[in-house]
Order: structure tokens, then sequence, then C-alpha cells
């Protein structure tokens, strides 16, 4: 079946404040609509977000009561920003962690309301899987693929940099950019990845994962990303780590997005080497 795993982010900049008073918009690019499934449900694996100026809560709702309880308020989430460093420090905070999930089905589409003070950043992201998209085949591994196939390890610097509108995407960066080292005909499986400094989100994209965005967060609760995908390939028992041919290395665009602006977070990626194609499916 077509799979494919994909990162979509909603965001708002200087809210109006107020009792659930501001609604995120989707990221350029992104999408709060659920696409049309073979099987007619995918599920959210992680979900993560950040009010860059104060505490706030979040609350998410759908039209389907099997994925979210209720139209009101559906399922709620509170961003502290006390702890970690205080508020523009934390970056991003859990919302939606494995083994849960949240199940979403076709056609629906997710709201998502806040409760915060005036002038505030507002960023929220979430991953989803879909076993069955048609018109993509995305290039997953398992953990024990990559074993079997691995040669060496490598980590390569990228310095993608976050827009100057806080919460939204800044300008996309080949994964060769910073540096050339990659090697063509040989497999990558990137395993996860570290940073310099705490960013909400970071977007990796091209056309071997049918050019949806997939990715992570690197805030403050999340700084252990070097196995983030090879993680959450275990907690789900699926081939959820990303694969790519080292000719293709400059098609793999990194993009970053943060509740503050103009965030360098210098993203050093953290893949293994394969001497033959380790991708399942």
């Amino acid at each position: 079946m077509p799979r494919a795993v994909v990162l979509n982010t909603a965001s708002k900049a200087n809210t109006t404040g107020g009792t659930f008073a501001d609604t995120l918009s989707a990221n350029s690019g992104d999408s709060l609509t659920i696409p049309n499934l073979q099987s007619g449900k995918g599920r959210i694996l992680r979900m993560w977000g950040i009010d860059s100026d104060s505490v706030a809560e979040v609350a998410m709702t759908a039209g389907r009561v099997e994925s979210v309880h209720d139209p009101q308020f559906g399922i709620r989430f509170n961003l502290q920003v006390a702890g970690l460093g205080g508020a523009g420090l934390v970056a991003g905070l859990p919302m939606l962690e494995p083994p849960n999930y949240i199940d979403v089905f076709t056609g629906d589409a997710l709201t998502f309301t806040c409760t915060s003070t005036a002038a505030d950043d507002i960023v929220v992201s979430w991953l989803t899987e879909y076993q069955d998209l048609p018109g993509v085949q995305a290039g997953f591994a398992t953990w024990q693929s990559v074993i079997n196939n691995r040669f060496t390890e490598i980590g390569v610097r990228c310095a993608p940099v976050a827009s100057a509108t806080p919460g939204a995407y800044g300008t996309s960066r080949a994964a060769n950019a910073d540096d050339t080292r990659w090697t063509g005909g040989r497999w990558y499986a990137i395993l996860g990845f570290t940073v310099q400094i705490p960013v909400t989100t970071v977007s990796f994209k091209g056309p071997m994962w049918g050019n949806f965005r997939f990715g992570a967060s690197a805030g403050g609760p999340f700084l252990y990303t070097d196995n983030y995908f090879l993680q959450l390939s275990q907690w789900f028992n699926e081939p959820l780590i990303p694969v790519f041919n080292g000719y293709d290395a400059g098609s793999v665009l990194l993009e970053v997005a943060d509740g503050e602006a103009s965030t360098s977070p210098k993203v050093d990626i953290l893949a293994v080497e394969c001497l033959n194609n380790p991708m399942v499916g």
C-alpha cells in the first residue's frame, strides 16, 4: 500500500488573546485537512507545540467522535512556560507522545483554538502516518533492516534558519549545502539529529518521501533527538526511519519553524550509511 508519514504545522503570530479567542492557521505548504485515504483512516503519532511568551491552552477538535471526543473542546492541551529556562527558551513542549496516538479520518479537518495572552506567538506541529495515501510511496526502513545493511555512521551539518515571522518556516536548505560528504550510490538512514539551539520544529522534505514534510521537535524536552526516528520506529514497530540515496542529497530539504523569529539551530543530521537499500515496503 502507498504509505506516507507527514508533518504539518499550524501557527499564529501576535495573538489577540483571551479564552479560546484565536484559531491557528496551517503553515505554507501544510494542511489541516485529512486527505482521501483508501482505508479512510490515519493516525497522529506525535504532537508538540509552544507559546513563546506565556502560558497557553490549545483545544484540538475534529468532526469525528472516534478521533476526538466532542466538537466543543475536543482534546485540550496546556503549554506551560515556567520550566526549562522560561519564556522564549523552551521552543517546544510535548502534547502527544508515543505509544499513544489519535485516529484521523478521510475528509476531516482539524481545528486548533487557543487561550493565550495578547501578542503571544503559538506554534503546534504534528506527525501523521497514512498507511495508504494514493500516489505516494515514501522511503522508510526498520532498525533491523538498517543494521543488516550498515557500513558506517555519519553526522552532516545543515544550517536552515527560521522565518522572521514567528511560527512560519524559513527558507529551505539542501542537506548538502553546508557539508558535501554524502556519497552517491550509498543509502542513508536518518536516525535523528542534534542542534545547538532549541527550536520548535525541524522539517525534512524530498521526492523520496512523496515531497511531504516529516520531522521532529528540538524543543527543550526533546533534546535527545539523536535517535528520534529510530525510537519512533521501535515504539510503533513499523518502518519509520527515513532513507535516501546519496545522489539525492541536494533534493533533501531542511526547514525550521520556531516560536521566536529567525532562530538558527544549526542542525547536525545523524545517519547510518548503508551498502544496500534498507527500505521496507
